[in-house]
């Protein structure tokens, strides 16, 4: 092409020289000619070059190759340079999260439920098939910071639509509380009476445990409260650094003889210390939640030298690292309750385990324990060696029949048998019945379950001889039900015009319902039958579902003066709903 083009040039130069000038023009033009060449050669290199960088900047791929995004709220993702291509999305998780079409290379992302997932675009040219991940985090909504005239800090929720703002009183003194306390109105009934809670909760800097107004309103109304993250793999894992053996040993560490590793990961248990010191204060018991879990829990957690860009180890190693986790834990948290007590069990009297094992494909880290020991189904020999552990530090400080050890799950009311088969697997050739017990979350709709599937499922766990509780209770209104039978729901606000009165007779219902399946139990095949119900939030305000209101109480804010220094301080004070009324009602 190159030579071609010289030549054209050379021939139209030619056909214009005189002949009496020809000797001294061809002169000049073999200089121009050299010009000509030498700009020519250039061009076509630049050519050559801007094709090769054109084909690869060609390449499609994603705007983003990870995103973090708050429940309620959505991110656009795109796949650029992707004209010629057809592209096709896919979410792993759609509890976790959607997304809605826009445009022909584009999605909108929707979270819906605290979690990880993975939205994967495939894209086609021919037969050439290419496909490219976003990681999706979501996370549980942040309370946002709003400003009393005085700019005291208050949070209201993140979700949308918001729920309606409780206006601040400026008061003299605190309002009296004169509502009856929930503990007091399950009494006889059922003895634990609890909440969740957050002792140093940093990433929406949430700190339950250390507000004394929020703390006074947890003494009124319950004796029982579970830690909302705080005690998950990943925040018992967060500090990301190893220590050798000889360290873990010296810190106390439990590190079995079947471990054969130089290193051992740093643990964070100082939170032990100062939940249990703040719930002796505060003559307030303790589920410990949780042990085990395939979401949050670390992926290096499974890797080999606790390095994320390793393969993941093999059985025998994770076995021991099983082993020294969930000894550790335990081990550390019961000394410190004799530290502080004298008396191991007087604080903490239930452990979750293991965590959601039935819906372990529920978007689950990058590696997880089934990226070790593949899918075992309903018998899953690591789960069984989990509780063996557990049970084993329980006999050692004479426990075992003073705390129970709990496997945890929602939408319990779904896969009844499912439950069951993997508890009995758990107890099965075992001297004693080392998982003792079930916890039905309870994460609830009006629509979903209806009455009959949770009294049906209650039943069942209670005539099968388990002890059962009620973890994680929140009973939503304008909850995305509509587009699903229920057992998928989409975890989003829905405007379905449902009311806080419709709430209330639900709840009513609801827990007449639990009372009486107490009350009437053969109490030969269940002697302790419900043992604890846990709300899973204070109220509407800090609820991980607050756009669906789906706690007992709202949360206000108050202005008051403090008789010592004569200066006005912002205190929390918590409204009951109808739905709290509707639950003195039912235990009446």
């Amino acid at each position: 092409m190159l030579t071609l083009t010289v030549y054209i040039i050379y021939y139209i130069v030619i056909d214009i020289i005189h002949a009496k000038e020809a000797l001294f023009i061809m002169r000049k033009t073999k200089v121009v000619l050299a010009k000509v060449l030498t700009a020519a050669m250039v061009i076509s290199s630049f050519a050559g070059v801007q094709g090769i960088t054109s084909e690869a900047a060609a390449k499609p791929k994603l705007s983003k190759k990870s995103v973090s995004i708050t429940v309620g709220k959505t991110k656009k993702i795109t796949v650029k340079k992707a004209k010629k291509y057809k592209v096709s999305w896919k979410m792993k998780s759609k509890k976790i999260a959607s997304f809605k079409k826009s445009g022909k290379y584009a999605v909108k992302v929707k979270a819906k439920k605290a979690g990880k997932t993975t939205l994967t675009a495939t894209i086609k040219k021919g037969k050439k098939t290419k496909k490219l991940v976003c990681k999706i985090t979501v996370k549980k909504n942040s309370p946002k910071v709003t400003k009393t005239p005085v700019n005291t800090p208050t949070t209201s929720p993140s979700n949308v639509p918001k729920t309606t703002a409780v206006p601040t009183a400026t008061a003299t003194a605190k309002p009296q509380d004169t509502t009856p306390a929930m503990k007091e109105i399950f009494k006889g009934v059922i003895d634990n009476v609890g909440t969740c809670l957050t002792y140093n909760q940093t990433w929406n800097k949430r700190k339950e445990m250390q507000d004394a107004s929020t703390m006074e309103f947890v003494d009124k109304h319950f004796n029982s409260f579970t830690l909302e993250n705080e005690m998950k793999p990943d925040n018992m894992l967060n500090k990301k650094t190893t220590i050798s053996v000889a360290d873990a040993k010296a810190k106390g560490y439990v590190i079995s003889d079947d471990y054969k590793e130089s290193t051992v990961p740093e643990l964070t248990l100082e939170t032990i210390d100062g939940v249990l010191a703040i719930a002796k204060q505060h003559n307030i018991r303790m589920r410990a939640h949780t042990l085990m879990w395939h979401q949050q829990t670390p992926t290096w957690f499974f890797k080999k030298n606790y390095d994320d860009d390793e393969a993941v180890v093999d059985e025998a190693t994770m076995n021991a690292r099983l082993e020294f986790f969930v000894r550790t834990v335990m081990r550390y948290t019961m000394q410190k309750e004799k530290e502080l007590t004298g008396e191991v069990g007087s604080i903490v009297y239930a452990w979750d385990v293991l965590n959601e094992y039935i819906h372990r494909s529920n978007a689950p880290e990058a590696a997880t324990w089934v990226s070790v020991y593949g899918d075992m189904g309903l018998k899953p020999t690591y789960v069984k060696a989990a509780f063996e552990y557990a049970y084993d530090e329980l006999k050692k400080e004479n426990v075992q029949d003073k705390v129970t050890l709990f496997y945890n799950d929602y939408d319990t009311y779904f896969s009844v048998d499912d439950e069951l088969a993997l508890i009995s697997y758990i107890n099965e050739g075992e001297k004693a019945k080392i998982c003792g017990g079930i916890g039905m979350q309870s994460h609830v709709d009006i629509k979903r379950p209806t009455l009959e599937e949770y009294g049906n499922a209650l039943k069942a766990f209670i005539n099968a001889g388990l002890e059962v509780q009620i973890t994680e209770l929140d009973i939503t209104i304008n909850f995305d039900t509509d587009e699903t039978d229920g057992r998928t729901p989409t975890y989003a606000y829905k405007n379905e015009k449902e009311t806080d009165a419709d709430q209330a007779a639900f709840t009513k219902d609801f827990i007449k319902q639990i009372v009486d399946i107490q009350k009437n139990r053969d109490k030969a095949k269940s002697p302790k039958g419900i043992t604890g119900i846990t709300v899973w939030g204070i109220s509407d305000q800090t609820s991980w579902r607050g756009s669906c209101k789906p706690l007992f109480f709202k949360r206000k804010n108050v202005r008051v003066k403090d008789e010592t220094t004569g200066k006005y301080k912002t205190v929390y004070t918590y409204v009951p709903k109808k739905s709290y009324e509707a639950m003195i009602e039912a235990l009446k």
